[in-house]
């Protein structure tokens, strides 16, 4: 996890609505429909998140650790971040 040092991407820039994260769930839950336990860990992480057991930091290390070797989820996850975060793969 790196500050941001680049313009925020249009996609970004955009205000997110309730139907872009519940896309992003649907991938998630599709993508791991042969292993539910990550889909409701995925869930498990967002709720500490929302009840501020966990910080962003916290989140992005669960998150990458979760979803590793799948690229496209870990990147996506980028969209619902706050400013200043960013998820980086090598």
């Amino acid at each position: 996890m790196a500050p941001r040092q680049q313009a925020v991407s249009g996609a970004q820039a955009q205000k997110l609505t309730t139907s872009d994260a519940l896309s992003y769930l649907r991938e998630v839950k599709t993508r791991f429909a042969d292993r539910k336990q990550v889909y409701d860990t995925f869930l498990d992480i967002m709720k500490e998140f929302k009840a501020q057991r966990i910080d962003t930091s916290g989140v992005i290390a669960r998150v990458k650790q979760l979803f590793k070797g799948h690229r496209e989820l870990i990147l996506g996850f980028n969209t619902f971040l706050p400013k200043g975060y960013e998820i980086e793969l090598a």
